[in-house]
């Protein structure tokens, strides 16, 4: 008894230890579990010994059937949030500040008043304008009378010249005097130009003594306060952003660029080329933004430098969540894989550099499957307790290429049918239970290695539950909630 139970002791550490060492080698040599066996447990049980006495408990796991679909592929870049339109507000005329119209960070309309600059010295600029041109145009008329008599002067001495009635000199004085009156309007005629440009000057000047906002858009904080004086280009007084659409930045990394420079054709509709039109956005915390965005604009060339592609797209943002300057994730379909098999992600184990998921055979004993993760995908999943919820899947395959001894390793489908499923659907994967099902897996292939068929231990049919999934607590909740409130403190 003493030496039984040590080796059903020895027979736990093993097993334990059979997480991350226990597993055969590719090349077939005995691993961790049949060295230890061979060299020290078999020797204490005897060759007689009755396989019964080596079994463990059968375990009890929970399980889902594999999954076949359709998965689609995405890929995830950072990008930048700014307004499709962006200005610097800034005084255009010289003056002291003498009110503030709208709130700090508010919504405002195009052309709506955001200061006033004191406009008491362009107004006074533009009545004097408005008086210079009145004298101006009082000029033209005085130079146009003039004129208009010089040339009657010209025409009554023309016909006389012939007759001796007027002197030739007489003529010659009227075409000297018709020209300076002439010269006189046209004169007159540029200074009232002259004034009316003036005039427009100072009304200009005067307007832009109302500073109004050049887009529909979020003004920035103030940076001036009423009563600092400010002059053309001295200061930015807010900034302006339109982020209804809002714009994002961002660039297109690793393997991608390769299929955009290689596989993308020009969308004559579109008027662009780009591999996606439609892309989502995922917040800084987390959540996936309700909106999808479209491409508006891809660049022609991969930066050297970066070995990446520029692209800019724009979002609708009618509640305004989104604002300029934050940082976001960009993901965007880049393919899909067609008929893949999927398991819950919990499903998934990891052990060294691999990754397995655990089925129940037919004879009812775990077995672990190398596999190879794909994308990931959300799907409406049958839930063991009789619902319907939203499921995080994983699409596997199995590992492929080659043992350390050549031989190609095999499908999944093929794996799933040597441990008696021809349909892959009918798999029933470990879910809950995993753990100890890799424990159980590789003390059985161990075992059966030492010419022990009954193995290591089973998995429970008449324990066996389907999977329910249990989606993640969003909150956490409050320990001042508990202490300040018994009966919440009760129920949890």
């Amino acid at each position: 008894m003493k030496v039984k139970h040590i080796t059903m002791l020895a027979l736990g550490s093993v097993a334990t230890v059979g997480l991350t060492s226990c597993s055969e080698g590719e090349d077939g040599k005995p691993g961790f579990f049949e060295r230890f066996y061979g060299d020290f447990i078999a020797p204490l049980l005897g060759e007689q010994e009755a396989p019964a006495q080596k079994m463990m408990a059968p375990l009890g796991v929970s399980v889902m059937p594999m999954q076949k679909a359709t998965v689609p592929m995405y890929a995830t870049w950072f990008g930048q949030l700014r307004g499709m339109e962006q200005a610097d507000i800034k005084p255009e005329v010289a003056g002291k500040i003498v009110q503030q119209e709208y709130m700090d960070g508010s919504p405002c309309e195009k052309d709506e008043v955001l200061f006033r600059i004191d406009d008491v010295t362009y107004k006074a600029a533009v009545n004097m304008a408005r008086a210079n041109l009145d004298a101006a145009k009082a000029a033209v008329d005085q130079a146009r009378v003039a004129d208009e008599q010089a040339q009657q002067d010209v025409d009554r001495y023309s016909p006389l010249v012939g007759s001796g009635s007027v002197s030739e000199k007489t003529f010659k004085d009227a075409e000297h005097a018709k020209k300076r009156t002439a010269a006189a309007l046209v004169a007159a005629e540029a200074h009232v130009k002259q004034a009316e440009a003036a005039l427009v000057n100072a009304e200009i000047n005067l307007e832009r003594c109302t500073i109004k906002a050049p887009f529909k858009g979020y003004a920035s904080a103030s940076t001036v306060s009423v009563g600092d004086y400010v002059a053309p280009g001295s200061m930015v007084l807010a900034r302006m952003s339109a982020i209804d659409p809002i714009r994002v930045d961002f660039m297109v990394t690793g393997k991608h660029v390769l299929d955009i420079v290689t596989q993308t054709k020009y969308d004559a509709e579109d008027g662009m080329a780009s591999p996606f039109t439609q892309f989502d956005v995922i917040l800084e915390d987390g959540s996936l933004y309700k909106e999808r965005g479209k491409v508006k604009f891809m660049d022609s060339e991969v930066n050297p430098s970066t070995g990446t592609v520029s692209f800019i797209g724009e979002i609708p943002n009618s509640e305004l969540r989104l604002r300029s300057g934050a940082s976001v994730q960009v993901r965007a379909k880049v393919g899909e894989v067609k008929d893949a098999f999927l398991v819950p992600k919990n499903a998934i184990l990891s052990s060294m550099n691999h990754r397995f998921i655990y089925v129940v055979g037919k004879d009812q004993q775990p077995y672990g499957i190398d596999v190879i993760l794909g994308p990931e995908t959300v799907m409406d999943m049958p839930n063991g307790d009789g619902t319907t919820v939203k499921m995080p899947m994983q699409a596997v395959t199995a590992r492929p290429g080659t043992n350390d001894a050549g031989v190609p390793r095999a499908s999944l489908e093929q794996i799933l049918a040597d441990l008696g499923y021809e349909n892959p659907l009918e798999a029933p994967v470990i879910v809950e239970g995993g753990q100890m099902a890799q424990i159980y897996a590789t003390a059985n292939m161990g075992m059966k290695k030492m010419g022990i068929p009954a193995g290591f231990g089973i998995v429970d049919p008449n324990n066996t539950r389907p999977y329910v999934y249990t989606p993640p607590a969003t909150t956490t909740p409050s320990i001042t909630a508990k202490k300040n409130n018994p009966e919440v403190a009760e129920q949890k």
